[in-house]
């Protein structure tokens, strides 16, 4: 069975459709009846993903650590939440026995998550498929900046083959 790790905002956006298309991939994915694991918010994208996927039947596993459970934002209705005890463990957690990550809109976190996976991935630590989710184009300054770090030889252009971006939520399922 494959396990979807989900990398997302904990804030919204600007943009009511990003929240609306969050939930709605996160009953997507659920209803596939894949393994989740994600960063246990109850806020943000995060939240949105994560209510989506319990619409639908997704079982859904948190992984947050004490500090920031400790101010109340962990989500309540998932399936688990792990308290761990450093973002380091968080992350390993999350990481661990992955098939597909999948990227949403989201900021410093995200971006964090998404560069040590596809660093990951380049060395071979973790052999996984890495989703984006540009929607309304969000995550394309960082595909500049992907596509530039290979022009100018700092990265083999083959170290993106297990990446692809999607522009709506069917087409990013579909490519699960």
């Amino acid at each position: 069975m494959k396990t979807i790790c989900i990398f997302a905002g904990a804030a919204n956006g600007l943009s009511p459709q990003f929240s609306k298309e969050a939930f709605r991939l996160g009953q997507m994915i659920g209803a596939r009846g894949y393994k989740i694991v994600y960063g246990g918010g109850r806020t943000g994208l995060m939240g949105a993903f994560a209510d989506g996927a319990i619409s639908s039947g997704g079982l859904i596993t948190g992984i947050m650590p004490q500090f920031l459970e400790s101010q109340e934002i962990g989500h309540k209705e998932i399936t688990e939440l792990i308290i761990t005890k450093s973002m380091h463990e968080r992350k390993s957690l999350m990481y661990k026995n992955t098939t597909d990550f999948v990227l949403l809109p989201g900021g410093l976190g995200s971006l964090d998550e998404t560069m040590e996976v596809l660093t990951w991935c380049q060395l071979k630590i973790l052999n996984a498929k890495f989703h984006v989710f540009d929607l309304d184009e969000f995550w394309q300054p960082m595909k500049l900046l992907l596509t530039h770090i290979a022009e100018s030889g700092f990265m083999h252009n083959t170290n993106l083959e297990f990446v692809s971006w999607s522009k709506t939520a069917d087409e990013l399922v579909d490519n699960l």
